[in-house]
């Protein structure tokens, strides 16, 4: 059986208000789970080379004069 992590809780120590330490939050991996994560990892790549293409159009970072 395969798990895949979703994300983390923390609790808060109820004396200091501080967080206490982070637990991972764990789903059962299924077909779909699967699936809908390569779905996501698509979108993201999507998202970041459309930024990347506007950053570089842009002109990306500019180097100072003298600075090679």
């Amino acid at each position: 059986m395969r798990f895949i992590q979703i994300g983390v809780t923390a609790a808060r120590d109820p004396k200091t208000g501080e967080f206490l330490p982070a637990v991972p939050i764990y789903v059962k991996a299924t077909e779909e789970l699967a699936q809908g994560e390569e779905k996501l990892h698509q979108n993201i790549g999507k998202l970041l080379a459309e930024k990347m293409r506007q950053y570089v159009e842009g002109g990306g970072m500019m180097c100072k004069e003298g600075v090679d």
